[in-house]
């Protein structure tokens, strides 16, 4: 990691800062998924705390519809969590804005048509589907105002956006906060993250997925079989390593997930887990401003996105278990439902990368996930999805995880599309 290139990036979020504190109006527009909420959260908090008027829009995708309908006056406008590739339609409304983004851009540079400042980690050399999140962008901007408490929200995102363990700026952010004493981190079982009843605990968890205990009964029984009270909260380290242990003979390539860094924060949520978890879980059911709300520590969001998180485990499990995987030569793919299709295939995902999809109207939605380990066999979803444009749609992301969308009718020669580039990619 190249230390001139941090300073060239806290060179430009300083000149962020110094746009903020001269503007009247900001308005923010940010992503609904956990990334983004926490990007919300980031500048939220270092607005207010800056004594600036804001307004927050959180939004699913940055369409030319969508940025038609945000920008409509002379305001301030930062995009979070996008805007990068979407850069060109900004350009054309003629206003002043920061973009605060880690997917590739379209334009490499950093002050763009003199009335947009872009911070994005690919200018720097730094790839910004591993080695930091929006997030974390969003957090080098806060530290030019010393809020270094705000990367306990860059971490958060950094969980949500599959980054964690962290590599690269996502380390050089860990270990700020871990040096400042913003947060803790030792070693734990994931299942202690809940602070709820075990067998619910291990029934609902799907990272990792273990059909073994896929249902609150299968799970009570395994404890009983181990001689371990299903109804307590949290497993002590001698039955860890004896749930560990058992879990790694059945499971074997699930073992490394189940000891996870249990990361606490200062923040009425303790566990970066549980509450990267809960945001997502307000995006899924578009309780976005309730995602805020919880980041912003009220009472009754936190109470209320305890109560999503759960219905959404609930939903998520059943899904998984109704979906039917298909398999091509190079991938995996299954039809499913809005709001699941991405996490889905990011859990199903080991051998080969999956696809999920949904049909809305006459366009199908496509969600595609790989892991590391086919990252770094060659796997890069983002330019793969991007070939929608030959199908009369849209798609791209990050190499790891990416979208598309194309009409409905071109559903199978699309996937057979896809299944061909991966081939390549991955030979």
């Amino acid at each position: 990691m190249k230390l001139e290139n941090i300073k060239k990036m806290e060179k430009v979020a300083k000149l962020i800062k110094d746009k903020i504190l001269e503007s009247e109006n900001i308005k923010i527009i940010t992503h609904h998924d956990t990334d983004g909420l926490s990007s919300g959260a980031i500048l939220v908090k270092t607005l207010f705390r800056s004594n600036k008027l804001f307004h927050l829009k959180v939004v699913e995708h940055l369409s030319p519809n969508v940025i038609n309908k945000v920008i409509n006056d002379n305001s301030l406008y930062i995009f979070a969590d996008m805007g990068s590739g979407q850069i060109n339609r900004i350009i054309e409304k003629d206003v002043e804005a920061i973009i605060l983004d880690h997917h590739p851009p379209i334009i490499k540079e950093e002050i763009v048509n003199n009335k947009i400042i872009q911070l994005n980690p690919h200018i720097y050399g730094f790839d910004g589907a591993k080695e930091i999140t929006a997030s974390g962008v969003c957090y080098f901007v806060a530290r030019e105002f010393n809020y270094y408490n705000l990367s306990q929200f860059a971490i958060v995102g950094m969980i949500g956006d599959m980054q964690y363990p962290p590599i690269g700026l996502n380390s050089f952010i860990v270990n700020e906060a871990r040096e400042k004493r913003i947060i803790k981190i030792y070693k734990d079982i994931i299942y202690n993250i809940y602070d709820v009843e075990l067998y619910k605990a291990m029934a609902y968890c799907t990272k990792p997925y273990i059909p073994l205990l896929d249902s609150e009964a299968k799970a009570e029984k395994f404890l009983l079989n181990l001689k371990i009270d299903p109804k307590k909260k949290q497993l002590s380290p001698e039955e860890a390593k004896k749930v560990i242990s058992f879990l790694s003979l059945q499971y074997p390539e699930e073992s490394s997930n189940l000891m996870i860094d249990r990361i606490l924060l200062n923040h009425k949520v303790k566990d970066a887990h549980l509450l990267s978890e809960m945001l997502n879980a307000t995006g899924r059911f578009g309780y976005f401003a309730t995602g805020i709300g919880i980041c912003l520590e009220d009472d009754e969001c936190i109470e209320l996105g305890k109560k999503l998180l759960w219905d959404y485990k609930k939903s998520l499990l059943a899904e998984i278990k109704r979906v039917e995987l298909k398999t091509l030569k190079n991938i995996k793919y299954f039809e499913g439902k809005k709001g699941y299709i991405g996490i889905i295939a990011g859990i199903l995902a080991k051998d080969k990368p999956v696809i999920g999809y949904y049909i809305e109207g006459d366009i199908a939605k496509f969600s595609a996930r790989g892991n590391k380990r086919l990252v770094e066999r060659g796997l890069n979803l983002s330019e793969a999805m991007a070939i929608a444009k030959e199908f009369g749609g849209t798609g791209g992301g990050h190499n790891i995880a990416s979208g598309a969308v194309v009409p409905k009718d071109k559903i199978e020669e699309f996937l057979l599309k896809i299944d061909k580039i991966i081939g390549e990619q991955l030979r």
